[in-house]
């Protein structure tokens, strides 16, 4: 369960992620079913979600023997701890008595643990210690004997991955190693998770998974991005990996080839400032590749010097862009230059397929004499501390700007996939992340 051993850089004068070769897409279609119908998600759970590795938490949290985490996916909650040699396990929260959830804490420290309906004791390692009366079983003492069912448990990139299926291949091999070795190089067991909130959203989760697999909509439903972030599918990349999972690489920190402006806007100026660069120097819609360059080489310079120790291994377009990696079926994690962001849908734990649950988490270096970080949810700065856990009904407070406008339209979408005027997916090339979502899943659901 251990993090890789292996260290891996990338050149440093590389502009973007190597092209991935482009694979043959079927054409399968995508009909209304797989959003709405509570007997494809109860197929989609066992043949999807029992044999694939998801995320549970943070590694920090189960560092010391007796630190625990729990994990809801779907109706299932898994215990993670770390054991007294030093080892993460995951158990199912189920008592081997008669099924009752051994906590409902969200994370902890324990010696052991007891179910609190009878009594029961088990260790770090899930094997059962104690039991009320135990010369009372006809079929021999439990202790010993009996334990809480165990799962497959892996640590990578400071983080605790889980997978139900027993069999599954090992997560480096489910990762790929394109995806392995750009993400184990932006460092993110050194980074500290400073927003954790969740929401629980009127929408199937493969309706934000859709979102977060393609670009398409960023014209139109996030043109506060366009000064900052290229959103013009032409200037940027999407790979789709033969493991099942997607990327997209977006050149960042220039405004987009959609910006038409002279004018620098405020956001770009004030990080070319805070690198010793001067905004008036250059013409947004003239000057869009110096001014990315520009950055790139004061970050190189001075990077070190201002405390960010984590660039110094960074390649070139690792200082300035954004990087989005789409992991079968819901891990979605953005990578930037001074953070890493999971934006993830779950199946709701009441089964219902037309809800689910957001989460949406910023994880980042410590910065020498920084103690707060800008949020991606909006208003005030985040303390650059472990942030508590937050749960909201969707509506209730925002999850950030670009967040609260894709959820908008998730609700809508979800509704108008319910009308009997839906007539399937009608996707143009650059939407080819989706298509091969789609075609993945439904690779998944033919298995037995």
């Amino acid at each position: 369960m251990s993090q890789t051993a292996k260290a891996y850089t990338l050149a440093p004068d590389l502009d973007k992620p190597e092209k991935q070769p482009e694979p043959t897409l079927r054409g399968d279609g995508v009909t209304a079913d797989r959003y709405i119908d509570a007997d494809y998600a109860k197929q989609e759970w066992r043949k999807v979600w029992m044999r694939t590795w998801n995320l549970a938490g943070m590694a920090y949290h189960v560092k010391e023997p007796g630190e625990y985490i729990t994990v809801d996916l779907g109706h299932e909650s898994i215990i993670v701890v770390c054991g007294d040699d030093n080892e993460v396990r995951a158990f199912y929260n189920s008592c081997p008595h008669r099924g009752t959830r051994i906590t409902s804490a969200e994370e902890g420290f324990a010696q052991k643990f007891s179910c609190p309906y009878h009594g029961w004791e088990f260790d770090k390692m899930g094997v059962t210690s104690y039991v009320p009366n135990e010369e009372d079983y006809p079929q021999g003492s439990p202790c010993g004997k009996k334990r809480l069912k165990q799962i497959q448990c892996r640590i990578l990139f400071g983080m605790v991955w889980i997978n139900m299926d027993e069999n599954a291949e090992s997560l480096e091999s489910f990762l790929g190693e394109e995806i392995v070795t750009e993400l184990d190089s932006y460092h993110i067991e050194d980074m500290i998770r400073v927003l954790n909130i969740t929401a629980d959203s009127p929408c199937n989760w493969k309706i934000i998974t859709d979102n977060f697999n393609e670009a398409y909509h960023v014209q139109v439903l996030h043109p506060g991005l366009i000064p900052y972030i290229e959103a013009n599918y032409k200037a940027c990349q999407f790979d789709l990996m033969d493991t099942g999972h997607n990327r997209g690489w977006f050149p960042s920190h220039n405004p987009s080839i959609l910006h038409t402006e002279e004018h620098i806007g405020e956001h770009l100026a004030a990080i070319m400032r805070q690198w010793d660069l001067n905004p008036d120097d250059f013409k947004a819609n003239e000057n869009r590749p110096l001014i990315r360059k520009a950055i790139q080489s004061s970050k190189r310079e001075l990077g070190q010097s201002k405390g960010y120790n984590h660039y110094q291994e960074y390649a070139d377009y690792q200082f300035t862009d954004y990087v989005i990696y789409n992991i079968f079926p819901n891990t979605v994690i953005t990578v930037g230059p001074d953070g890493a962001q999971l934006l993830r849908p779950r199946p709701h734990p009441s089964g219902d397929p037309q809800r689910c649950l957001f989460d949406h988490w910023w994880m980042v270096h410590k910065i020498e004499g920084q103690t707060e970080t800008p949020s991606p949810a909006g208003g005030p700065d985040l303390p650059v501390e472990d942030a508590e856990h937050e749960v909201v009904m969707y509506g209730e407070k925002s999850l950030g700007t670009t967040a609260d406008e894709d959820l908008s339209i998730a609700k809508m979408q979800q509704e108008g996939l319910s009308s009997a005027g839906f007539q399937q997916f009608y996707m143009p090339h650059q939407e080819r992340r989706v298509q091969h979502f789609h075609e993945v899943l439904n690779d998944y659901m033919a298995k037995e």
